[in-house]
């Protein structure tokens, strides 16, 4: 009789343990799942923060070279800083919870650090830019100011990226193995397709903001917009044409494959991100000149490159070389999709000739015949190039699980 009663009190003790157990660990799964969610939403704030800020700082540029009358309160800085505030309050929500969460993932401590730090730099350049503004008046392109903002803006966008892309991993291999044990219905693969969809509106929005800062710090070491009356920080002009010939067709190829490899090698992706990257360049740069709107469907013409590395890519994903074809033709597009500021770059080594608004354009379409033959096969292998360094990194970050 002992013994029995021996036995229901270690198996009554042993049940209440299980409940115990079994109330605990959907709570910590629960805050876990809760943390990351928030991450990622602050992640995708930081990155549509610094998209609509460098989209604002392209147009600032377009502003300032049509000598437009400009007060801090105009459209462009207004589109500006209210990217800048978006970035901030992400990264609250991000700091924020990782403060109270008090769970510490260490496979999101780089993005953590590259966010904050690029975020407080985004801020600290506020100060610097207005101290540098009262001491020397107007700055150019290239100043202590810009490059503290830009390199804010390049590592808060890319430690953002890190975190969409470790968030989108894990919950694709959730997915997947959810989708594999289940049974198969109509609710699973709408859901699937949701979890798809979002994801690669995910990614399209976090590349397109490192692609447009970081071409941004290759027009600020290669566009002679650096001259003022205290400084000329404008670049050598050979120099500035190595770095645009090398720079442009690399970062171009890099990030359309990029978008390619990250939503799984799916069809339409690199093309989405391809086209609003010419959207937002033509909304900026384009449009607002009236003497650059006749060449718009010139420029509308870059979808064709676009399109075709992404079908050469979609044909094979296995053989190599297809991505070489894709990798040569992004390449080779950098001197029409960079049209029309990369007119400035070029004509400082060859023609010299004073670049207006209105002249940009004969300019542009006056040096292409010869220049572009000179250019072409580095800017191929730059693409090549920019190909196989993001297919390394990119199975680098995907085999890194939340």
């Amino acid at each position: 009789m002992n013994y029995f009663i021996k036995r229901l009190v270690e198996f009554t003790n042993s049940t209440k343990k299980e409940e115990h157990t079994a109330n605990i660990i959907p709570v910590a799964s629960y805050l876990q799942v809760d943390y990351k969610s928030r991450f990622v939403i602050g992640c995708f704030l930081i990155s549509l923060g610094i998209l609509v800020s460098t989209s604002g700082g392209s147009w600032d540029i377009t502003n300032h070279l049509l000598n437009k009358p400009e007060t801090f309160f105009a459209p462009p800085h207004a589109v500006l800083y209210t990217g800048v505030a978006l970035a901030i309050l992400g990264s609250v929500i991000i700091f924020c919870g990782w403060r109270s969460s008090g769970i510490h993932y260490p496979e999101l401590l780089i993005p953590f650090k590259l966010v904050i730090a690029g975020i407080l730099m985004l801020i600290v350049a506020g100060p610097i830019d207005f101290g540098w503004h009262s001491a020397f008046g107007l700055d150019g392109l290239l100043s202590p100011p810009h490059f503290v903002l830009l390199m804010g803006m390049i590592m808060s966008s890319v430690g953002a990226m890190l975190g969409i892309t470790k968030y989108n991993n894990n919950t694709t291999n959730n997915v997947s193995t959810t989708s594999r044990v289940s049974h198969p219905s109509v609710m699973t693969r709408l859901n699937k397709s949701n979890y798809y969809s979002k994801s690669i509106i995910l990614i399209v929005v976090g590349l397109l903001p490192i692609w447009l800062s970081t071409s941004g710090l290759i027009g600020m070491f290669t566009l002679p917009f650096s001259n003022t009356k205290y400084f000329d920080f404008n670049p050598e002009p050979s120099l500035a044409v190595s770095f645009a010939t090398a720079g442009y067709p690399f970062l171009i190829s890099f990030i359309l494959f990029s978008s390619f490899e990250l939503t799984r090698r799916k069809f339409g992706v690199l093309s989405i991100t391809g086209i609003a990257y010419l959207t937002i360049n033509a909304l900026t740069v384009i449009m607002p000149s009236e003497s650059l709107l006749p060449t718009l469907p010139f420029y509308i013409t870059n979808i064709i490159p676009i399109i075709a590395a992404d079908v050469a890519l979609s044909i094979s994903t296995e053989r190599f070389y297809y991505r070489y074809i894709a990798g040569a033709l992004l390449g080779a597009s950098f001197f029409m999709i960079h049209y029309p500021l990369i007119t400035h770059t070029y004509n400082e080594l060859l023609t010299k000739q004073p670049v207006w608004p209105s002249v940009t354009a004969p300019i542009y379409f006056g040096m292409i015949g010869y220049v572009y033959p000179l250019v072409v096969m580095p800017a191929v292998t730059m693409g090549i190039l920019g190909v196989l360094v993001g297919h390394r990194l990119i199975q680098r970050v995907m085999c890194i699980r939340l």
